[in-house]
Parts: structure tokens; sequence; C-alpha cells
């Protein structure tokens, strides 16, 4: 249970952290238009196309393939260290860089540039700050993605995730292979919390529990996107604490099965229903 409490903790500080950058990033387009050609990764920028969610569904079946490749064929840990290093900067240049311009910081985008390239620099060398960058990189990661893309390419491109989530863990198995040789690098691609716990004989024996960034991402994009639909936030938290249960589930699941489970279709599912509810009962 203290396993999940710690999870479900990294989840939240993720997830209210890339609400907090990516609803600025939203706020902020609508006065400065200079923004939405700085953070905008949807292609040409169009946020509401559908074939912006094709795209990033391509994206990340091919960078599925070259992982998988690269972990068959490479054995050495620095060409993952510098893919973390470089995801990293880049995430944690974006959320810093909002938390520096919400509080007035002249010069923004030149201490964002030395906090992010410093605290990245300090996860290159001290393996155990995985999980504060983990939370931050996905922070960075979702808040952009959900910034780009309206509600539809972003509900298309959830669903379609959620599809592949689940046949790559129970059909064709290959995020299992991943996650287990990626876990074993202590990269910032997941949150995890380990306890010793009674083994056999008696001897303790330590037990880890594991959430991958892209469950922590995609629910987060999902919270961003639905801002945009009235620019109320009561919807993003309600995305948030409707993952947060879905996420629950997965995790009360996987600790007593002790078994692989794909988290994302309950996590998207738990928040669509919420998202659905709120603008039923509360948002209108």
């Amino acid at each position: 249970m203290n396993q999940m409490r710690t999870i479900i903790a990294f989840f939240l500080a993720a997830q209210f952290l890339g609400l907090f950058t990516g609803i600025y990033l939203v706020q902020a387009s609508i006065i400065y238009p200079e923004v939405q050609q700085q953070f905008n990764v949807a292609p040409g920028g169009d946020s509401g196309s559908i074939l912006s969610s094709a795209f990033f569904l391509l994206y990340v079946l091919v960078g599925a393939v070259v992982m998988i490749l690269v972990l068959r064929f490479y054995k050495g840990n620095m060409l993952f260290k510098l893919m973390e290093a470089g995801t990293l900067f880049i995430a944690s240049n974006i959320v810093f860089f909002v938390i520096f311009a919400t509080l007035g910081i002249p010069f923004e985008w030149a201490f964002a540039l030395v906090v992010s390239a410093a605290f990245t620099a300090a996860k290159f060398f001290m393996p155990r700050l995985k999980n504060p960058a983990a939370v931050l990189a996905s922070a960075g990661v979702g808040a952009v993605f959900g910034f780009s893309l309206d509600i539809v390419p972003a509900l298309v491109f959830v669903i379609g995730l959620s599809a592949y989530d689940f046949l790559s863990v129970f059909w064709t198995k290959h995020m299992v292979y991943m996650a287990k040789e990626l876990g074993k690098r202590n990269l910032a691609f997941s949150v995890a919390a380990t306890e010793e716990v009674p083994g056999k004989r008696g001897k303790p024996e330590r037990s880890t529990l594991e959430l991958g960034t892209g469950d922590m991402v995609i629910p987060l994009m999902l919270a961003v996107s639905a801002y945009k639909i009235s620019m109320n936030p009561l919807d993003s938290i309600a995305v948030v604490f409707g993952a947060m249960t879905g996420l629950f589930i997965v995790l009360w699941y996987v600790s007593s099965r002790k078994t692989f489970l794909p988290a994302l279709p309950p996590i998207t599912f738990c928040a669509l229903v919420a998202l659905g509810l709120a603008k039923l009962f509360i948002t209108g």
C-alpha cells in the first residue's frame, strides 16, 4: 500500500505541475501569438486536425520499433542516458520557463535554460534523481502535447494509444520487454517505489512498483486539452482525478496479482468518464 501511495503521489505531482504549465501556455497564446509558434508541436501547428493524431500515433509506433531494435543489439547505457538527458532538458526547460515567467523574473528563458541544464546534468551523474526527473519530464511533455492538440484530436490520440498499449502488453508483449529492459537502467522513463517485503524463508526481499512516464503524460495531455474546451480548470481537474481512479485500480490489481497490466486503457477510460460527468453536471 505504501508503494501505491508513493506512485499516486508522483502521478499527481506530474499532473498538477503539467496542468499549471499547460494552462499558462494556453492563456499566453491568446495574448502572444508567438507562443503558438514556439510551443505547438502539431504538424503545421494545426491543433484541430485529426491528421495530427495519426502523425503522433505513427511516431509512437516507429519509436517503439527503433527502441526494441536498440535494446536488442545495444547493451550499453550511454546511448540511453543521452536520450534521457535530451528529453529531460527540453521538457524541464518548458516547465521552468513557465514558472519563472509566472513569477515575473526577467530573462526567464535564460534562467530556464541554466536551471534545466543544471538539473539534467545532475540527473546524468546522480541516478537517484530518477523520480523527480520523471515527474518533471512528464509535466513538460504532457503540457506541450495538450497545448498542441484540441480535444477531438486528443481523444483520437488517447483512444489509439490505449488500444496500442493493450495490444503491446497482451498480444505482442513488447511493452513488457521494454519496461523490464529500461527499468534495469534506472532512467527517468518511469517512476518507481521500492520497499522490503517478506520473502521466501522469512528473508526480506526488495519489491519495486513502477509506472511509465507515458502513463503520466497521456492523461495530463487530455487534461490540458480539456481546459481548451471552455477555459474552465474544473474540466481538467476532473480528468486528473478520474485518471487517478483508473491508476488506483491498475496498481491494486498489479500489486495483488504480481503481473503486468496495460495502465493506459483504465486510466484514460476513467479520465473520460470523469470529464463527461464534469461537463454534464458542473461546467456544462
